[in-house]
């Protein structure tokens, strides 16, 4: 038995899947902060620098495109060979920090969970005389592509 901790990084504009690894050489940095009365959040820090002819004109890693703002990022992390999921999000942010000599320079990207875009968009509906499960059931449904399964609703035992 293989016993330690494991970080899988997974990014992606539609379906996140596995970063490529020139992105996961890049990454320095992981950050997690959980919160249960307001938004959970993560920053990511890669570490950039010009590297070449292909880099004249600005980092290689601040155009990729896996990095853009409201791209989803799943991170999980396998401890004692059982996966967690860390987080599950949307990038917000990015940051570029240039360093003081070459090759120090950071990106820093940022993001918050799947709620970010949720609230995005503001709907209202009537739900008139239905239980509470079928109106938290139609609420979800409307949320489908942010969710990674259907929603399991349990209804109240009356």
């Amino acid at each position: 038995m293989i016993l330690g901790a494991h970080l899988t990084l997974l990014v992606g504009p539609t379906v996140a899947v596995p970063a490529p690894p020139p992105l996961m050489e890049a990454l320095v940095g992981v950050e997690v902060t959980h919160s249960d009365q307001g938004k959970s959040g993560f920053q990511l820090t890669f570490q950039v620098g010009r590297s070449g002819p292909l880099d004249l004109l600005d980092y290689g890693l601040l155009l990729n495109p896996l990095l853009r703002p409201f791209n989803r990022v799943i991170l999980t992390v396998l401890f004692n060979a059982t996966p967690r999921v860390l987080m599950d999000g949307f990038i917000t942010q990015q940051q570029l920090s240039p360093g003081s000599e070459p090759g120090a320079a950071t990106l820093t990207v940022t993001g918050e969970d799947v709620s970010v875009m949720m609230d995005l968009d503001q709907k209202t509906a009537d739900h008139v005389g239905q239980p509470e499960s079928v109106i938290a059931f139609m609420i979800l449904t409307q949320y489908m592509q942010y969710l990674l399964m259907p929603p399991v609703i349990i209804p109240d035992v009356v």
